[in-house]
């Protein structure tokens, strides 16, 4: 069952620059668009997604975020919500710590749900 990851960043980002920190995790690794280019995928090859960045939204309101992740810790806004899938298995594994790794590089907090 794929698993959600909520970046919650203290600085502007966008789509792309969320990619670019995941692809530091694994230099062999790809960025492929989905849907004429709204939805990035990193990949470790042509067949094997390691994660799927769905977007990125500014949050104004911290109450927002804790309706929705209570367990989130409290943060000054703005702050940049992405929302980030990783397919099961191994490869959701590897997205998982790439994950982890690029919230340092984005200056975010790292929420990995269903642990």
């Amino acid at each position: 069952m794929p698993r959600d990851v909520t970046l919650l960043c203290r600085q502007p980002v966008e789509i792309r620059d969320v990619a670019e920190a995941l692809l530091m995790h694994d230099e062999t690794w790809g960025v492929r668009a989905l849907d004429d280019g709204p939805v990035l995928q990193v990949c470790r090859d042509a067949t094997h997604p390691v994660l799927t960045v769905l977007g990125v939204r500014r949050v104004d309101a911290f109450d927002e975020v804790e309706r929705i992740l209570p367990e989130a810790p409290t943060l000054e806004v703005p702050l940049w919500w992405v929302d980030v899938v990783t397919p099961a298995g191994p490869d959701g594994e590897s997205g998982i710590s790439a994950a982890l790794e690029a919230a340092m590089d984005l200056d975010a907090v790292c929420l990995v749900h269903g642990d």
